[in-house]
């Protein structure tokens, strides 16, 4: 059995629409995966490079599934890499992986070494964009998912909704938090895996998710011929979640932008024509929440940012009816930002409860506003920005003397200085920041 871990090259079955992915990991041996494609994403119409390259790249992203099973120093790959695309190898397994080293108590950053034969980039054949362009859409039932499917409508895209999911009952609460249908395609991980993770026997921990559905979508999309893939990843996901010996460790780092950039690059290299991009990198968090209170309100009573409504190859733990527990780190998060746009009532509503008066929840609250030496391990935003909603909050007289806000206060000014938190406030929903989008779309953010 080789020391090194061995990704293989991947193999698609016309007949039944699945790729299988395959790897070898030191300790463990032999896995692989299957991902079953929508029955209309056709690899055989690609071009044979274009396929592969692409399907190359997912083989890298999903590799660090089974690569954290058992992680070793050297990495060998059976097909060849454009230079974007070891690029993108050395991020997923290095600061990709980042919160798994660390939590882990392993080396940060790791000594890897990337063993690979050199492909050449090819270039896609440039097209206009057309009136009405074909959008491939990620869903994952939070705020963003449906502010970015409302953004693509007031482009002018016609926008179809994609979830990638590990269990059928994942789908079926994706389906019910979706006013439009969505369009599903399933990961098949190895049942082994599964095992050896439930046992104790692997190492456990996060892995660049986003980055795994991003090259899954834009092979999906590249298939059925859309013209853009559109993920909804906001301009904190760039924002590190601690430090680690001196490195910066980014619990959202397939989220950022650097991630992003490579990605793009990546998808060029291998021929792809369709147009990559996060529709919500420009603009703030508390922009987000407003536009999801004002111009997408209709979601408020189907949306949820709860990660606890989905389990890893298992049911919800929630009863049926319900799509916040109201008691973790994303549930507050997300209650501070939409709170300043909507009254306690419609809020506690919303959320299903009074997540901002149980006492509870403090200490999720000062995390995320900067009060602590670190962030939650969670997908949530900048602390500057939950600060200055906090400190709006303690302005509003429906919204002053809730338990955990009003509990804050004095800490809070003793950490962040009261004027520069009212500009960050003023700022809050004109931010804009570096991003990617098309003209289309950013005259639609930007109006």
């Amino acid at each position: 059995m080789t020391q090194a871990f061995q990704i293989h090259t991947p193999r698609y079955d016309a007949a039944t629409g699945a790729v299988s992915f395959s790897y070898d990991v030191p300790k463990f041996g032999a896995f692989e995966e299957q991902v079953l494609l929508p029955d209309d994403a056709d690899l055989a119409v690609l071009e044979e490079g274009v396929r592969d390259r692409l399907l190359a790249l997912c083989a890298l992203l999903i590799g660090t599934s089974y690569f954290k099973a058992a992680p070793v120093e050297a990495i060998k790959i059976a097909f060849d890499l454009t230079p974007a695309a070891r690029r993108i190898a050395e991020l997923a397994y290095g600061p990709g992986l980042g919160e798994f080293y660390v939590r882990n108590d392993l080396a940060y950053p790791p000594a890897l070494s990337i063993e690979a034969g050199e492909a050449a980039p090819l270039q896609a054949a440039d097209a206009p964009t057309p009136a009405s362009p074909r959008a491939a859409v990620a869903f994952g039932g939070g705020k963003d998912s449906h502010v970015a499917s409302a953004i693509m409508a007031e482009a002018g895209a016609e926008a179809e909704r994609f979830s990638i999911i590990l269990g059928d009952q994942v789908g079926e609460r994706l389906q019910s938090m979706s006013e439009t249908p969505v369009r599903i395609f399933k990961r098949r991980i190895d049942p082994r895996l599964i095992e050896i993770s439930r046992s104790g026997e692997a190492l456990n921990g996060h892995i660049p998710i986003t980055g795994i559905n991003s090259t899954l979508l834009t092979l999906v999309a590249e298939a059925m011929g859309l013209d853009w893939v559109v993920f909804a990843n906001e301009r904190a996901a760039s924002e590190p979640t601690l430090e680690a010996n001196g490195h910066p460790v980014n619990h959202q780092f397939s989220k950022s932008l650097e991630f992003e950039d490579a990605l793009c690059a990546s998808f060029a290299e291998a021929g792809a024509r369709a147009n990559y991009f996060s529709v919500l990198r420009p603009v703030s968090e508390l922009w987000t929440a407003h536009y999801l209170a004002t111009r997408g309100a209709a979601a408020l009573d189907i949306f949820a940012s709860c990660n606890r409504n989905f389990v890893f190859a298992g049911p919800s733990v929630l009863v049926e009816d319900q799509r916040w527990c109201g008691e973790c780190a994303k549930c507050v998060y997300t209650a501070v930002l939409l709170a300043p746009f909507l009254t306690p009532e419609r809020h506690a509503a919303v959320f299903q409860s009074e997540v901002l008066d149980n006492l509870s929840n403090s200490s999720f609250l000062r995390e995320i506003a900067g009060l602590t030496d670190a962030k939650p391990w969670e997908c949530v935003g900048e602390r500057r920005e939950v600060a200055a909603a906090l400190y709006h909050l303690l302005t509003r007289d429906d919204w002053k003397d809730s338990l955990i806000v009003a509990g804050i206060e004095a800490e809070l000014f003793a950490q962040w200085d009261e004027d520069d938190l009212k500009k960050a406030w003023d700022e809050a929903l004109d931010a804009r920041s570096e991003h990617r989008m098309p003209d289309a779309v950013v005259q639609v953010v930007e109006a």
